[in-house]
């Protein structure tokens, strides 16, 4: 039996119910489990198409998955929105880092509780969390409507996955598993956001979106809205290329192969600020060498970035 198969039987055994932990235990077993995680998170902040205003965390650096002798690059949004106070988790795969497409996934994710069992000292009980998922066309999946408070009855939150692989590799579908810690600073922000009390005596800080003055204007949505990751603002710190007068902006359509990528530089190893879907028209101005300085044309995403010229039709 697999880590997967037999973390998942684990939780569907005591999915019946279980008694709750005290919050003290749950907490301080959750710091322990985000100290010992190897996942690095950033926070932001964003106008999401669906969930609206968000204050949300992600991963750095995907989690990655071998397959024989490929990858699969996996990510986490956990989103509260500022509007409903509720938590939204986002997943996505892909099979490269540039990959501007996604993995599909072979069953609906599964979400796990994780926490320390009443009067057992240091064992666990998991519980499936009640999740109801939304898949994009490429493969993206999101659950929305957590309470925080459920959430934070988790010292960890264990993440099954399934998804296809495509036609060639060396098996038809990966298992992914990884464990989300609500109790790690970064995502502490997130669970404050939304009401909760902090588990420090200060959260970690939040990076802010870009002022109104140099996001779009707002105008009719789009036809296809991005995912959260669409809604990522640039790291205030990455590097900028030269940019043309504002008279430069032009109209321009991602071509129509897959998701593309939007980065925070003009350069491939540059982290991704946005992904737009295939067909989109954005507002772009050439920036330096082979890549275009982009911004969104309509709709309720806010971004900045940098996209490379053969993933634009100029026509």
């Amino acid at each position: 039996m697999t880590a997967a198969a037999k973390l998942l039987a684990l939780a569907l055994a005591f999915s019946a119910g279980t008694a709750v932990a005290a919050p003290e235990s749950v907490a301080v077993q959750g710091k322990a489990r985000a100290v010992a995680s190897k996942l690095d998170w950033d926070v932001r902040e964003a106008q999401h198409p669906e969930l609206g205003y968000v204050y949300f965390a992600h991963l750095r650096e995907p989690f990655v998955t071998p397959v024989g002798k490929a990858k699969v690059y996996s990510n986490a949004y956990v989103s509260c929105s500022t509007a409903t106070k509720t938590i939204a988790i986002e997943l996505t795969n892909q099979t490269r880092l540039d990959d501007p497409g996604g993995l599909k996934p072979a069953a609906m994710p599964r979400l796990v509780c994780i926490g320390p069992a009443p009067g057992l000292g240091t064992r666990t009980v998991q519980q499936l969390l009640d999740a109801q998922w939304q898949v994009s066309a490429i493969g993206d999946a999101m659950a929305r409507g957590f309470r925080p408070s459920t959430l934070r009855e988790c010292a960890a939150i264990g993440v099954l996955e399934r998804v296809e692989l495509p036609s060639g590799w060396s098996q038809p579908m990966a298992a992914i598993e990884f464990q989300i810690p609500p109790y790690s600073r970064e995502l502490d922000s997130v669970f404050v956001a939304c009401g909760e009390t902090t588990a420090y005596a200060t959260p970690a800080p939040i990076a802010r979106a870009p002022s109104a003055a140099t996001a779009s204007p707002p105008a009719a949505p789009a036809a296809h809205p991005p995912s959260v990751a669409a809604a990522t603002p640039a790291t205030a710190s990455s590097p900028r290329a030269p940019q043309a007068p504002e008279s430069a902006w032009r109209t321009v359509r991602t071509i129509a192969a897959g998701r593309t990528n939007v980065r925070a530089s003009p350069d491939l190893a540059a982290a991704i600020v946005a992904h737009v879907p295939p067909g989109t028209v954005l507002l772009a101005q050439p920036a330096q060498g082979d890549w275009w300085h982009v911004k969104p044309r309509r709709g309720r995403a806010r971004f900045d970035g940098y996209i490379r010229v053969d993933r634009l039709d100029l026509r």
